[in-house]
């Protein structure tokens, strides 16, 4: 900071020393020819420098302790911008003049915030309830289409599988910052909460002729089973939008390590370069498999990372460019409770 190094200080007041030398020098010239002894100009000029030297010093170390105090202050702060709620004014106007600028332009600032906060909500809150309400002739049309089946239908229904996830994502997406407010962590069984997510998502599975393995799924976690049905649903979309050419095989099962558990969904798709397997959880990075792929948005595992962080979930991916993509949730139930607690 500005008074931590002297050198620093001597240098911002380097005119004032200047001008003091000066006249020092010009009161002992004016001395001298007055014909003052020698010896008395001297001491005027030692008595002189050394007043000088302690004021200039003891305003150094004045403004370093003032200084010093302001840094502790706002080190200790997570809000910075709450510094000028606590900080003392400083002996000088200079201080209270600067301190009054920098009051006025935090409270400019925090109306500014709180402003656009306010208009991310209402947009927010528009954005959830046109998904919630646009769902409603979705559904209508659905039940026309599974009354009513046909090749047409059924295409219809695929289409309107995709249009329910996309929208999903969209909602998903918008809560995400307050995913706090609302989740409920209970203990759910893990193969109910895939095949609720399979059945979902059935249309889309018969229509790539995916297999589906479900073993050794019986295991019981702490998690939100509606964020965590979201997930596996962006997890096997991604399986479906990077499969192969040959016929879509999908297994999913659990494994016990130590006292955690592990749901390890497991593709034989197209497979992720190495090179893009630390960037995938990255928002709207799609790699090279989503710049061959129109459809991509890099939005279905960031997303997926995001929530699993907000429920103490870790979810990683394993991948070989040819030979498919494993995701692995890992649930550890005690870290989920001190989170909760």
């Amino acid at each position: 900071m500005r008074y931590n190094q002297m050198n620093e200080y001597l240098k911002e007041n380097k005119i004032y020393i200047f001008v003091g030398m000066t006249a020092l020098i010009f009161l002992s010239a004016f001395l001298i020819s007055e014909d003052i002894q020698t010896a008395y100009v001297i001491s005027i000029d030692v008595i002189s420098w050394g007043i000088f030297s302690f004021l200039f010093v003891y305003h150094y170390l004045r403004r370093k302790k003032y200084h010093t105090i302001i840094e502790k202050l706002l080190e200790g702060l997570d809000k910075k911008y709450l510094l000028t709620d606590i900080i003392e004014f400083s002996q000088t106007l200079e201080d209270q003049f600067y301190y009054q600028i920098m009051k006025e332009c935090t409270k400019a600032m925090l109306d500014e915030i709180a402003r656009e906060k306010i208009d991310r909500l209402e947009y927010k809150e528009y954005i959830e309830q046109w998904l919630h309400e646009i769902k409603n002739p979705l559904a209508t049309i659905k039940l026309i289409c599974d009354n009513d089946r046909s090749a047409t239908t059924t295409k219809i229904l695929l289409e309107i599988t995709r249009m329910n996830n996309y929208m999903d994502q969209v909602l998903y997406y918008a809560r995400s910052a307050d995913v706090e407010k609302d989740y409920i962590i209970k203990e759910i069984q893990l193969s109910e909460c895939v095949k609720k997510v399979l059945i979902k998502n059935k249309q889309l599975l018969i229509e790539n002729k995916a297999k589906v393995i479900l073993d050794e799924c019986r295991d019981s976690v702490l998690t939100d089973e509606k964020w965590l049905e979201f997930i596996i649903t962006q997890i096997i979309n991604n399986s479906i939008q990077y499969k192969t050419d040959n016929s879509m095989e999908l297994k999913i099962f659990t494994q016990k390590i130590d006292k955690d558990i592990e749901l390890i969904i497991q593709d034989n798709g197209i497979g992720i370069l190495k090179s893009d397997i630390s960037r995938v959880f990255e928002k709207g990075y799609t790699g090279k498999n989503g710049r061959n792929n129109s459809t991509s948005t890099g939005l279905g595992l960031y997303l997926c990372k995001k929530l699993c962080n907000k429920l103490g979930v870790d979810i990683y991916i394993e991948s070989q460019r040819g030979q498919g993509t494993s995701v692995i949730l890992v649930f550890q139930n005690r870290k989920i409770l001190e989170m909760q607690s």
